[in-house]
């Protein structure tokens, strides 16, 4: 997911001889990056449980979620249980 949307034009009009706008390759991008790897929307839902999964294979890993008044992510840090212990 390296290509910018430059890249994407370039493509495309080598491969097909079709003038694409360069909004149309950033949307094209934008909703290629969504199928692969999921909306952020999506992963900060799932954070939480992601990371009590991680606790319930190594009891002894810590985490902290910091979010902003308006629940917007800012950090996450975690130590895996066994990293801890050395």
């Amino acid at each position: 997911m390296d290509l910018k949307p430059r890249e994407i034009i370039g493509q495309i009009e080598a491969k097909f001889n079709i003038k694409v706008s360069y909004m149309k390759a950033w949307d094209a991008r934008r909703k290629a990056v969504k199928i692969v790897f999921g909306s952020w929307e999506e992963s900060y839902r799932t954070i939480n449980l992601f990371m009590d999964a991680v606790v319930f294979s190594m009891p002894e890993t810590v985490y902290k979620l910091q979010t902003s008044e308006n629940h917007r992510f800012e950090i996450l840090f975690f130590s895996f249980g066994p990293s801890i212990k050395g």
